[in-house]
C-alpha cells in the first residue's frame, strides 16, 4: 500500500504533484491516508476538511515508503 503518497480516492500521486493540498481522513496501521482537499476528502471521510491533524511532510512519507520496500 502507498499509503500517503496517493489520494486514495482519485489516486493522485503526491510525488508528483508536491503542490497539491492534503488532507487526513483516515489511518491505517499506524499510517496516514490522505485525501484530496475537497471533493475526495468529502468522499473519503464524509467532511470537506476532515481531521485537524496535519498530513506528515512529503518527504518523510517517501523515505517510510522506500523503507519498507
Amino acid at each position: 500500500m502507498v499509503a500517503g503518497l496517493v489520494c486514495i480516492v482519485c489516486r493522485t500521486d503526491y510525488r508528483r504533484a508536491p503542490d497539491a493540498v492534503t488532507l487526513v481522513v483516515a489511518h491505517h496501521s499506524g499510517r496516514q491516508l490522505l485525501a484530496c482537499e475537497g471533493v475526495c476528502a468529502r468522499m473519503a471521510g464524509g467532511a470537506v476538511h476532515s481531521t485537524d491533524e496535519p498530513p506528515l511532510p512529503l518527504v518523510e512519507r517517501v523515505h517510510r515508503y522506500e523503507a519498507e520496500h
